[in-house]
């Protein structure tokens, strides 16, 4: 072992000698334990704006388990939100007396926005189920990609690693570059030093269904202030932004504008520490990523949630096993809470597939995938309010297939549904609010709180019982918690459904 029996401040010394000379190793960033940053030397050469890391590690003494040491230091980071305050590096990683781990930030910062995750726990508490849910990612993607070395038999690996990865490759621009992994963190800063100056009022606007985070999509996938997509919801115009735009019953086109308090002055100065547009690979991304914009307890009341690519499969494979090889032929396929359509990613036939979500702007946004490629028919996506709307506001052809008794037994209601409980473990010891109000005033809950009691102030449990009682006969493949299973609150739920356990 190279480095045994040292302290660790002294671990950590060496290791920025040995490994990170070129580079600027005395940066403290909140509680991260070791941070690389460039030298003084080449932030003058690249005129940096802001300083940028290269790796927020974890440092322990002695020997370690390097995969649970990078956990603690990706819960240290989302309970503080570091990553608000600071620009996340291109690596995270960690490190003892006889190797360093490293995993690229990209890779695990959708952790950071997710939303049912409890950031309260004591990140250095191996043993709570949110380190094992992290752990396991972790683990996997360093084993997966071979980032692990060990300072005495991968001596020369790990410093030609550091000299091909550790560039950020800006020395011609003052611009910091955005990609997929810091959009998020830009946003952050965005919503302090722009929104303020954008002439809306806010809450107002909330309640309408506009989110900032379409006016800063606007303004990061712009370029000389011009949005250069077409079908976001809210488009950049030089001065001022345009939204909400229509075609009334005549062919004439109206639409919302609202430009910014302060003559854009801080627009201007915010834009110029950015390069923006991102590169035009990043771009569908962004866009698909829109829910990590929305506010979370709009996302849980609208359901505007990212279905991880590893679920979306393996849900389709447990379709596939209980329907058979051929039911992407054989039946008809409703997600009536697409969000972005990421859960249809994979279906392959198109005529069969339909997708509605309570957000306009979501629509567009499926409807612009579909013109890069997605695999939907544009007629087949359509705004609606599932726990309110009638079903005759449905297309014609799905009407038709909810109406027919036969073609009814073939459809598949396919759904990762908007989870919102009024109840939490916070309300419970006096730490949170009830969240009741998420779904009070919807029709369907109305018309069913008395045959549900209080599985009515769950949003997906709605979602359950309209589909049950209302689409008799037609399949449902939910993702869900077992709560309806098992919770107190779901007995009457439980006898609505004729669950009899």
């Amino acid at each position: 072992m190279t480095y045994e029996n040292i302290r660790e401040e002294e671990l950590k010394n060496k290791i920025a000698q040995d490994y990170f000379g070129m580079f600027d190793c005395t940066k403290i960033i909140g509680n991260v334990d070791f941070c690389v940053t460039l030298s003084t030397e080449n932030k003058k050469q690249t005129q940096l704006l802001e300083t940028e890391s290269l790796l927020w590690a974890e440092a322990k003494k002695g020997k370690s388990d390097i995969f649970k040491s990078i956990v603690q230091l990706i819960l240290t980071i989302g309970k503080a939100r570091t990553f608000d305050k600071n620009m996340p590096p291109a690596y995270l990683g960690a490190f003892d007396a006889e190797k360093i781990a490293f995993i690229p930030y990209n890779d695990i910062h959708d952790i950071f926005y997710q939303n049912d995750f409890n950031w309260n726990v004591t990140p250095s508490n191996y043993e709570t189920k949110e380190f094992k849910q992290v752990y396991e990612k972790v683990k996997t993607t360093i084993e997966n990609k071979s980032l692990l070395f060990y300072f005495d038999k991968d001596h020369k690996e790990l410093h030609e690693f550091v000299k091909i990865n550790f560039i950020l490759g800006k020395s011609s621009t003052s611009k910091i570059q955005i990609d997929k992994s810091n959009f998020m963190v830009i946003y952050s800063k965005w919503l302090l030093a722009v929104k303020p100056t954008v002439a809306v009022n806010w809450v107002i606007a909330q309640k309408n269904g506009i989110i900032d985070g379409d006016f800063y999509l606007a303004d990061l996938l712009s370029e000389e202030n011009e949005t250069l997509k077409e079908k976001l919801y809210v488009l950049l115009k030089k001065d001022h932004y345009q939204l909400d735009r229509k075609e009334d019953e005549a062919g004439m086109f109206s639409s919302k504008t609202t430009s910014f308090t302060d003559n854009q002055k801080a627009h201007q100065q915010f834009w110029n520490k950015y390069e923006r547009p991102p590169k035009e690979d990043y771009w569908d991304y962004i866009v698909e990523r829109r829910d990590l914009l929305v506010p979370q307890d709009v996302r849980e009341r609208k359901g505007s949630f990212f279905t991880p690519q590893i679920w979306v499969e393996l849900s389709q494979k447990y379709l596939t096993d209980v329907l058979g090889k051929d039911w992407q032929d054989e039946y008809y396929i409703w997600d009536c809470a697409c969000g972005t359509g990421n859960l249809l990613a994979g279906l392959t036939n198109k005529y069969n597939i339909w997708a509605s979500t309570l957000d306009t702007q979501d629509v567009d946004v499926i409807r612009d995938r579909i013109k890069n490629g997605a695999n939907l028919l544009e007629s087949h996506v359509f705004q609606f309010d599932f726990l309110n709307d009638d079903f005759t506001k449905l297309p014609q052809p799905l009407q038709d297939i909810i109406n027919n008794p036969e073609k009814r037994k073939k459809l598949v209601m396919y759904i990762n549904p908007p989870y919102a409980e009024a109840t939490t473990a916070k309300t419970v010891t006096g730490t949170g609010e009830n969240k009741a109000g998420v779904v009070k005033g919807t029709k369907i809950r109305e018309q069913y709180q008395s045959r549900l009691n209080g599985a009515a102030n769950e949003i997906f449990a709605l979602f359950m019982a309209r589909i049950y009682d209302k689409i008799p006969d037609a399949k449902l493949a939910q993702f869900s918690k077992l709560k309806f299973v098992q919770g107190t609150n779901f007995v009457k739920f439980r006898d609505f459904f004729g669950l009899n356990f």
